[in-house]
């Protein structure tokens, strides 16, 4: 004889046939489904002589409805922030843009080891002129002319934008 029962505490379905049982993970106990499952297991094997409240199940019922409404309320913030995440982008997008033709300095990291495996990290000052924008995995970046050629710069790592006073 097959029986079924879902664990609330772990979320784990265990059908057991004999002396066999086999557990698959259920994804959320936060669904109608699951909850009709559970609802029809306790009328089944409620004490007829002793029945739940009507109450408990309105309860239970309650306390459905507001998980799902929790969920759908985090699905809506996490689409929320995609979008201020999308806005911040182009805002960059737009300031950058701004730069086009802006003489800007930037720094990088170079590290050095010598003969007996010392490291020494240095950082180098670079100036160019803004060329362009560039997106690179939702990251924007600024397009540089520098000295003959052409690097990508990312925002993080520029440190002054317009005359460096070094000009003549």
């Amino acid at each position: 004889m097959a029986t079924s029962a879902v664990n609330p505490t772990t979320g784990t379905t265990s059908t057991s046939s004999n002396s066999t049982t086999k557990t698959s993970s259920v994804d959320t106990l936060a669904n109608e489904d699951t909850f009709m499952q559970l609802l029809v297991a306790q009328m089944k094997n409620q004490d007829p002589l002793n029945p739940l409240d009507g109450t408990q199940y309105v309860s239970q019922l309650s306390q459905l409805t507001s998980t799902e409404q929790i969920s759908k309320m985090a699905t809506a913030m996490n689409t929320m922030s995609s979008i201020v995440d999308n806005l911040n982008t182009s805002v960059l997008v737009g300031q950058l843009s701004s730069m086009i033709g802006q003489n800007v300095t930037w720094s990088t990291e170079s590290s050095v080891t010598d003969s007996k495996g010392n490291t020494t990290t240095n950082k180098v000052q670079h100036t160019g002129v803004a060329q362009g924008v560039t997106i690179s995995d939702g990251t924007p970046s600024l397009v540089v002319k520098e000295g003959s050629g052409v690097t990508t710069v990312s925002v993080s790592d520029l440190t002054l934008i317009g005359k460096t006073g070094l000009e003549s």
